[in-house]
C-alpha cells in the first residue's frame, strides 16, 4: 500500500511520535510511506531511511493560510496517488476530506485527545460536523472516545491502542527508587501541572525528602515556574525541560503521576508503568486512563481537577511502598497487551480492510 501520512511534526509531542513509529514500521514492512510536515518542521524523532518525508510550509499569512495549505497538500497527493491518507489532526484531516478521492485514496482520522474538548465548539467544531461523513475510516485509541461519536461513525472505526516500547529489562534493576514524583507532559493547560504543583505543595511538609520533577517545555514555563516560587518550592520542584532518553531520567523514580484534564490514550502512562514505577492518573477525559489503568489494582485513579484527593493518592502511595510496589509489578505484567507487532499489524489490516 502507499500510504501519506498528513502530519503536523512540531517537537516531542505524543501524536508526533506515535506517527513516525507507525510509518517507521509501515516502511519495514514494505509499504509505501510517505510523511509530510505542514506548516512546521520540527521533527524530533527519527525516521526512517525508507519513509520520504516532505516539508510544506504555510506560503501566505493567517488570513489565507488554509486556502493555500489546501493547495500546496492537494499537489502533494496528486503526486503521490496514496491508497491511505492518514491524520492525527482534524485540522488536517478536513482538508483531505474535501479532496476527491482520485487524489487522496481512502482518508482515514485518528483521534488523539478528547474529541468533546472546548475546541470544537465553535468553527471546527462546525467543521467537523460537515466533514465527517466525507471521512473513511476512523481509529481510536480508546473505547470511550469512539462511543462520543455517533453509530455512523462508529460502524466505520476501530479501537487500536499505542504501543509500548519501553521495557523494564532495558535499564538496570532498580534496588531503591530516588524519592522523586516525576511526571512527563509540554507545559501546556491540557496537561494541568498547576493541579501537580499544588497537590505536591499540599503535602510537602509530610514528605520533606521528596522532590517533583516536570520534564517537557511549553507556554506554560513562566506562569508554573512562579507558581513554583509562590509556594517557597525553588528547591524541591523542578522544570526540567525535555530529552530523547528520558526513561533513562526516571526508570528509578518512586511515583509517576499524570494529572492531565484530557488525554487519547496517555503515552507517558503507559511507559512508566511498563517501567515498573508506581502510577496515579487523574480520570481524564475521554477515559483512556481507566482503560489503562484499573483502580487501586495496578496503579491509582483520582477525580479530574480534585488536588486534595490527587495529593492523598501521592501520599497514600508514598507512606505503603509495598503496596505500591505491588500494584507496578502487576501494571508492568498488564502492558503486554500493548505489544508493538501486534499493534502495527492491526493498523495494517485496517488499512487493508478500507483498501479492499
Amino acid at each position: 500500500m502507499r500510504i501519506a501520512f498528513l502530519a503536523y511534526l512540531e517537537g516531542y509531542g505524543g501524536a508526533e511520535k506515535q506517527m513516525v513509529m507507525l510509518a517507521n514500521e509501515l516502511a519495514r514492512r514494505g509499504h509505501d510511506i510517505h510523511m509530510i510536515s505542514i506548516s512546521v518542521d520540527n521533527n524530533c524523532y527519527s525516521l526512517d531511511k525508507d519513509v520520504t518525508y516532505s516539508y510544506i510550509p504555510d506560503s501566505h499569512g493567517r488570513a489565507l493560510r488554509h486556502i493555500t495549505r489546501y493547495s500546496d497538500i492537494k499537489k502533494k497527493l496528486e503526486s503521490i496517488k496514496p491508497d491511505i491518507t492518514l491524520n492525527f489532526w482534524y485540522q488536517s484531516a478536513y482538508l483531505a476530506a474535501g479532496m476527491s478521492k482520485k487524489i487522496t485514496g481512502k482518508v482515514v482520522y485518528s483521534e488523539r485527545g478528547d474529541p468533546g474538548d472546548k475546541e470544537y465548539n465553535g468553527l471546527l467544531g462546525m467543521i467537523r460536523n460537515v466533514t465527517l461523513p466525507r471521512i473513511d475510516g476512523f481509529v481510536f485509541q480508546s473505547k470511550g472516545a469512539q462511543l462520543y461519536f455517533n453509530e455512523s461513525v462508529q460502524n466505520k472505526s476501530v479501537v487500536i491502542p499505542n504501543p509500548v516500547f519501553v521495557k523494564r529489562t532495558d535499564y538496570p534493576e532498580v534496588k531503591e527508587r530516588r524519592k522523586v514524583i516525576v511526571t512527563i507532559g509540554r507545559l501546556h493547560p491540557q496537561k494541568n501541572h498547576k493541579l501537580l504543583i499544588d497537590s505536591f505543595a499540599l503535602i510537602a511538609d509530610q514528605i520533606k525528602d521528596f522532590t517533583l520533577e516536570i520534564w517537557g517545555d511549553g507556554e506554560l514555563k513562566s506562569e508554573l515556574q512562579r507558581q513554583i516560587d509562590d509556594y517557597n518550592l525553588g528547591k524541591r520542584v523542578f522544570l526540567k525541560g525535555t530529552s530523547n532518553k528520558i526513561h533513562s531520567h526516571i526508570y528509578d523514580t518512586f511515583l509517576f503521576v499524570l494529572s492531565s484534564d484530557y488525554e487519547g490514550l496517555p503515552n507517558t502512562l503507559l511507559e512508566a508503568m511498563a517501567l515498573g514505577i508506581p502510577s496515579i492518573s487523574t480520570d481524564c477525559r475521554p477515559g483512556g486512563a481507566r482503560e489503562i489503568i484499573e483502580d487501586g489494582v495496578d496503579g491509582l485513579i483520582t477525580p479530574l481537577g480534585d488536588k486534595e484527593k490527587l495529593a492523598e493518592a501521592m501520599l497514600k502511595m508514598i507512606k505503603e511502598p509495598e503496596q505500591s510496589l505491588l500494584m507496578a509489578n502487576r501494571a508492568s505484567e498488564v502492558m503486554s497487551k500493548y505489544k508493538p507487532e501486534e499493534i502495527y499489524t492491526k493498523w495494517e489490516e485496517y488499512f487493508r480492510s478500507l483498501v479492499r
